[in-house]
């Protein structure tokens, strides 16, 4: 008899999920199995695995005829999250879908062929991650109803009915706990990585002043050494001041003594603010006679007086590293000199004209600079 309540409980199982449907439909019983974190093990007396285990088992053994027919599909699958990588989790759940359906073939006389099997690494739902479900699609067309259950039968329908529902509660209340600890961690996680990442400055709020030291590498080959600074008061506007001086030689014989200051205003353009123009001017004085700039301009003469020009420039400015750079650049304007020109005999100058000036357009100055960003602002 009891034999007999058991089977009527069973097929009241698979008739109630399909009342809602029509005649003719299939309804679907659903077990989930839970597993412990990490763990590959099918623990019988975990939580509520014994009952679902006993609940699955009788409903398989009713219809064990029509599911190894095909007729009845046994679904399972595996879910599986806080392994690393996702080909861990996955290789955990297909372990575990084994496991559960190595008890249900070796308990209810089903066949490994009875079981459509896929395994995932998510979550089965929000908080529910190491869990294996088995799922058979009933027919709905069964005759039976709860009616004609004997009372005892009833009664451990009720029981496993309430037993599913504590089931889906818990699920409940897991998934509520969960999203109540995710809320409160929130803004603790949100300030934490507010005050981690400190405010970065948007690519147009670049380091706006700067200050560089320089010297230009082709006056220092004509032994006229020269040491300037630019001030960057902005991203685009440079003041530079240059100045160069030199003591060589005595009054009788070889001699180059000059200083020489040069101001000049730059705007630095184009995107990557290298390429520049700008408007300077030049004042010193010199006497020269033999070394290299004499040379150049009359070997046997020399020259002694005062200079001054202004005009425009034109250079460009290539990156070496985060703090030097090489700077090229030509000046083109107006030069006027005042002199007078001696030459040398027997150590003494003769001088050959007084008073003399020349004015001309071309070329005012000329450099290749090395230049050393201090602070490296770039």
């Amino acid at each position: 008899m009891k034999h007999l309540q058991r089977h009527l409980l069973v097929l009241l199982l698979a008739l109630l999920p399909g009342v809602a449907s029509f005649a003719g439909e299939a309804a679907d019983s659903l077990y989930i199995f839970r597993f412990v974190q990490g763990k590959d093990a099918f623990y019988a007396p975990w939580r509520d695995n014994g009952a679902q285990l006993e609940a699955l088992l009788t409903l398989l053994r009713a219809h064990r005829e029509a599911i190894l027919s095909g007729s009845i599909p046994v679904r399972v699958d595996g879910y599986c999250t806080g392994q690393a990588p996702d080909e861990e989790n996955r290789r955990m759940a297909a372990v575990r879908s084994n496991r559960v359906k190595s008890e249900l073939i070796g308990r209810a006389g089903v066949t490994e062929a009875c079981f459509v099997t896929a395994n995932h690494a998510v979550e089965y739902a929000e908080g529910v991650r190491n869990v294996v479900t088995v799922k058979l699609c009933i027919p709905a067309d069964i005759n039976e109803t709860k009616e004609d259950l004997p009372d005892a039968a009833d009664t451990d329908l009720r029981a496993v009915q309430q037993e599913q529902k504590a089931v889906q509660q818990e699920q409940k209340a897991v998934q509520q706990e969960q999203k109540a600890i995710q809320q409160a961690q929130k803004p603790a996680r949100q300030a934490k990585s507010e005050a981690a990442t400190p405010e970065q400055p948007t690519p147009t709020r670049r380091k706006e002043q700067s200050l560089s030291l320089r010297t230009n590498l082709l006056y220092d080959a004509f032994l006229l050494p020269t040491l300037g600074v630019e001030w960057r008061i902005s991203h685009s506007i440079g003041l530079k001041l240059d100045g160069s001086f030199s003591w060589w030689g005595g009054n009788h014989g070889k001699v180059q003594k000059v200083w020489l200051v040069n101001p000049e205003v730059r705007w630095y353009l184009l995107r990557d603010k290298r390429f520049y123009v700008g408007v300077s001017g030049s004042y010193g004085e010199y006497n020269i006679y033999k070394y290299l700039p004499g040379k150049l301009l009359k070997g046997d003469t020399g020259y002694q007086g005062k200079l001054w020009n202004a005009g425009v420039t034109l250079g460009y400015q290539l990156s070496l590293s985060r703090s030097f750079s090489l700077d090229f650049n030509l000046g083109l304007g107006y030069t006027r000199s005042a002199y007078d020109s001696f030459g040398m005999t027997d150590g003494v100058r003769i001088h050959k004209q007084q008073d003399g000036t020349k004015n001309f357009w071309g070329p005012t100055q000329a450099g290749i600079s090395l230049v050393w960003t201090i602070g490296n602002n770039k």
